[in-house]
């Protein structure tokens, strides 16, 4: 039986998931580009999934919680 060490077990597991989540967004804009969206649709699901997967979604909210509560104020 051989023994792994666990960068390179590590390393292919990163590389794997690479794959996978490239693969996976590549499948989605294939499927995707087979139904007629207008811009503004798309522009905004491709910033609500930047703003996602970077996991900003949760300051951003914060951020406009924040200044709703400052214009309901004045």
């Amino acid at each position: 039986m051989r023994i792994y060490s666990a960068l390179r077990v590590r390393t292919w597991i990163l590389t794997v998931g690479v794959i996978i989540l490239i693969a996976g967004h590549g499948i989605f804009l294939y499927f995707a580009s087979h139904v007629p969206l207008s811009a503004a649709v798309v522009s905004g699901a491709i910033v609500l999934v930047v703003i996602k997967h970077l996991g900003l979604l949760g300051p951003v909210y914060a951020l406009l919680r924040r200044a709703r509560r400052s214009r309901i104020a004045r």
